[in-house]
């Protein structure tokens, strides 16, 4: 008895139906030029032949760059802010996710995209679409309020000057931890 396997048997069956019967290059050789070409260039032949999109055979990191370029080219083209700083952020967490794998040979370096640049883009290309009132500058002569103060200001008791040492000894004092009634460290 014999073997026969799977694919023998369905292109047996096929001919029997007739499926082969009549095919423009029946009885022909094939191309030699066919024959020579590594399954790359195939899929690339057959891709350009279909109009297929060969950005799903890239490396991710290269499609990832692919994305970024088109991304940035878009963004003039997207009907709101909003729709702008989604795509934006739905390609910086991808591209956080792909740096988070371990990377392909070879890597490839590619910057995130900054959502205020793209934003600023689109305002260049939409200007009547722009709602938001211009502020106001502030009155001269009025006082700095505390979110103009510099951050290590605000994060240290009685500000630079104070320092660590003179806010840390206002703060410790007769019955507070590390004051001179306690037996703390």
């Amino acid at each position: 008895m014999s073997y026969e396997s799977w694919v023998e048997r369905q292109v047996r069956e096929a001919a029997e139906r007739g499926a082969f019967d009549g095919l423009s290059a029946a009885g022909k050789p094939l191309d030699p030029a066919v024959l020579t070409q590594t399954a790359g260039e195939w899929a690339v032949e057959w891709a350009r032949r279909e109009g297929a999109d060969m950005t799903a055979a890239l490396p991710p990191a290269l499609a990832l760059r692919r994305e970024r370029q088109e991304l940035v080219d878009a963004v003039p083209g997207k009907p709101t802010e909003e729709a702008v700083r989604a795509a934006v952020e739905h390609f910086n967490d991808r591209l956080d996710a792909a740096y988070r794998r371990p990377q392909e040979v070879p890597p490839v370096a590619l910057a995130f995209v900054d959502v205020d640049r793209q934003l600023a883009r689109w305002r260049e290309a939409h200007p009547l679409e722009q709602e938001e009132p211009q502020a106001t500058p502030p009155a001269a002569g009025a006082g700095r309020g505390r979110g103009d103060r510099p951050w290590w200001s605000r994060a240290l008791p009685g500000g630079l000057r104070g320092g660590l040492r003179g806010g840390a000894r206002r703060a410790r004092g007769p019955g507070r931890p590390g004051g001179p009634a306690s037996s703390g460290p």
